[in-house]
């Protein structure tokens, strides 16, 4: 009779055990996305996101200004991406038609470009239909590359930097994870043993 009944408890608690799972798995998503992780994603999805170099870079402060710029992608693009170079006024200072070989977006910028700040903004599709648009700002100038120089909150956003990022959080996010469900295990564990009259006490 004994047997019966802790069988019959046994079943009710596994029976309990899905909504347990449940309740884990969501707080699992709910930490990804709070720390700003994709919770499904794909390889190449991420890879479209990258660009391998910027030209000039994020953040940079020039004396002269630039002859060109340029963004190389992390994979080959199409001829109607765009790439503009905009003033604090919002005017447009690239010339001519944006020239795109394999994975590099490129385009003259005019002669007469004055000094301050500009932002460069591009817009690309990869070769498999996938978009991707960025922004890098820069400045050009004398006194506009010693004043970005001394600021110490002005901040460079590279490629690599993204990448470690990306890492940091990740490892970070792996852990709590993992912390997560060892707790969760032995929750259930104890839970388990205590529902089947085990003696918990050592």
């Amino acid at each position: 009779m004994k047997r019966s009944v802790a069988a019959r408890v046994t079943d009710e608690s596994d029976t309990g055990r899905a909504p347990r799972i449940r309740h884990s798995v969501g707080l699992i998503i709910t930490v990804a996305l709070a720390a700003g992780l994709p919770v499904v994603t794909t390889a190449p999805a991420f890879a479209h996101g990258a660009t391998h170099s910027i030209t000039p870079t994020a953040g940079a402060a020039l004396a002269t200004a630039p002859q060109r710029v340029e963004v190389v992608f992390a994979a080959e693009i199409t001829s109607d991406s765009s790439v503009t170079v905009m003033d604090h006024t919002g005017t447009d200072w690239t010339d001519g038609r944006p020239v795109v070989h394999g994975a590099t977006l490129r385009d003259q910028v005019r002669a007469d470009m004055p000094d301050g700040r500009y932002e460069i903004t591009w817009r690309a599709t990869f070769t498999d239909g996938h978009p991707v648009a960025g922004t890098a700002e820069f400045t050009v100038g004398a006194g506009a590359a010693a004043a970005a120089a001394a600021n110490p909150f002005r901040a460079r956003l590279t490629h690599g930097g993204v990448l470690a990022l990306y890492a940091a959080s990740g490892v970070a996010v792996l852990a709590l994870l993992l912390a997560i469900m060892t707790l969760s295990r032995g929750v259930y564990a104890v839970s388990k043993r205590t529902a089947t009259g085990e003696d918990t006490t050592l």
